[in-house]
């Protein structure tokens, strides 16, 4: 008997020598971010959460532009649970209680949820934070149905209604639907009041107390609109956000200026006139800024003069607003894009974020903020370079060229070959960030069929971070349908708007219809 029991301590030392040697080894385990400190508000104070962050050139425009704002938590891989650990912490110790995710789905299919499905439902601090979703249903009215809204149930009632940390307002779900107002108008009053009654009955059935349905207008639709709506099962409106309000714009397109000032007190105005027309069923909605120069650049409308100052001032009129949900929402927490940030950045730290702590949790004692450099931690972001391209061979593909107005572009012996199926032709560079200053031509090689019409001309177009590409930022040059090689040598020096930081470059090779394309070799010259 002590022979087997000395045999089987033998077995079980060799497993577990084994077991130790082939098992993974574990990850080290980073230093933790400190836990939120909790701050007492009177409000729900919400912020809405843009997901586009979770690709590292999503933030290529943001870091090639040194006038918009930057993140604090550097360009961070949204999806990471340590970057929403720094996100809960930051918003939960400054009053803000819960985000509103920008929720992208159409026909059933569902996208951009990386930020909340890896990201801040594995975070380590979901229980201290509340959440919910704002479907941006941007489809065409006409698809506004009930098999669309059932699709909707089928996504979201499950995996994220019934989740702990989800926000409710009565025991009830909320659920925020962008521009809701478009069932009604495609289904009519009765029918639309049937599918959202049919929604709330689904979340009943999963153990819910029903739904509280917000319609997210973005402009306003008249009162019998509200009532219509309303009738057919909204609990409450608010707004996504208010830019354009008291300008003659109404979105992008041209580039226009006008202050931070004008549009906090034009969006007073108007966050007063829904509060009547809704009869008080309304969420006041504050905007820390606008500036959408990173997407749109010199074509859209920018708000100047953006402080904190005159956020808290905003912040203090819209408290005043507050119906019997006593919810105020802002736009947004990182619409980095949209220069509407209410996100610690790094030229701001977290000047705005402690304005919302001023207004919203006034007994709350003094903090002082950390991030992780403070603390001499890593930043759970990417490690972004940018493309900074000069050159392109063509040696064995496209290099990332492609077409517009060309069919059966491919790689031909080292060159971009394509056929042109209009008059106007273009082929378009992938993204590179270039100084200007660095480069003073263009050497372009270039082939064209031979066409009766042997004289032509050509065009380089290029766009910067600050100015969109337009007859403005261009170079015309002469060129040749002859079937021969050319070197062509376009001084981009000679047109002012060559500076900057140049961000894509475009050929038009042309204005032929069928001509035969191929492009050799495209170098900036120093």
């Amino acid at each position: 008997m002590a022979y087997m029991r000395l045999l089987c301590l033998i077995l079980v030392a060799l497993l577990l020598s084994t077991n130790s040697t082939n098992a993974a080894p574990r990850k080290s385990v980073e230093k933790a971010v400190p836990a939120p400190l909790v701050v007492s508000s009177d409000m729900n104070v919400g912020a809405f959460y843009f997901p586009g962050w979770s690709h590292a050139d999503r933030w290529d425009c943001i870091a090639a532009n040194d006038k918009v704002q930057h993140p604090l938590l550097g360009y961070y891989r949204e999806g990471d649970p340590n970057a929403a650990d720094w996100h809960i912490k930051w918003a939960r110790e400054h009053g803000v209680s819960f985000f509103a995710f920008d929720f992208y789905t159409e026909g059933g299919s569902q996208y951009l949820e990386t930020a909340l499905d890896d990201g801040f439902l594995k975070s380590r601090y979901i229980e201290r934070f509340k959440f919910c979703l704002n479907w941006c249903n941007h489809g065409p009215v006409n698809e506004m149905t009930s098999g669309e809204l059932e699709s909707f149930g089928d996504l979201v009632i499950k995996k994220y209604l019934t989740h702990p940390s989800y926000l409710r307002i009565d025991g009830k779900p909320v659920v925020i639907i962008l521009s809701g107002y478009s069932f009604v108008k495609n289904l009519g009053v009765d029918a639309a009041r049937r599918e959202f009654q049919h929604f709330k009955q689904r979340c009943s059935d999963a153990g819910l107390k029903g739904a509280y349905l917000v319609f997210c207008e973005g402009q306003i639709i008249g009162p019998n609109s509200l009532k219509e709506s309303l009738a057919a099962g909204a609990d409450a409106f608010c707004l996504y956000n208010f830019p354009y309000i008291g300008t003659t714009q109404t979105g992008p397109g041209k580039h226009a200026e006008y202050t931070y000032q004008h549009m906090i007190e034009k969006g007073s105005e108007l966050r007063n006139y829904w509060m009547q027309v809704t009869g008080g069923a309304f969420w006041p909605t504050v905007m820390p800024g606008w500036d959408r120069r990173p997407w749109c650049k010199d074509a859209d409308l920018i708000r100047t003069g953006s402080t904190p100052e005159l956020l808290e001032k905003d912040l203090r009129s819209a408290r005043k607003q507050v119906n019997k949900d006593r919810v105020v929402m802002i736009e947004a927490w990182n619409e980095w894009g949209e220069g509407s940030v209410l996100e610690p950045s790094s030229e701001n730290r977290f000047a705005y974020l402690d304005k919302v702590r001023n207004v919203f949790c006034p007994a709350s004692p003094k903090h002082s903020d950390t991030d992780p450099k403070s603390l001499g931690m890593p930043l759970p972001a990417f490690n972004l370079k940018l493309p900074m391209i000069d050159r392109w061979k063509f040696d064995f593909d496209t290099e990332g060229w492609s077409g517009t107005n060309v069919v059966e572009m491919h790689n031909a012996a080292g060159a971009i070959a394509a056929k042109s199926s209009s008059g106007d032709p273009q082929l378009n560079s992938p993204k590179t960030y270039l100084k200007s200053s660095d480069y003073k031509k263009l050497h372009l090689r270039m082939r064209l069929s031979k066409l009766d019409k042997v004289e032509d001309s050509g065009q380089v177009l290029w766009s910067t971070v600050e100015l969109s590409m337009s007859e403005k930022t261009s170079a015309t040059f002469a060129i040749f349908h002859d079937g021969k090689w050319h070197d062509y040598e376009i001084d981009l020096t000679a047109n002012p708007n060559w500076r900057g930081t140049m961000d894509q470059l475009r050929i038009d090779p042309g204005s032929v219809n069928g001509a035969e394309i191929f492009i050799d070799e495209i170098m900036f010259v120093r």
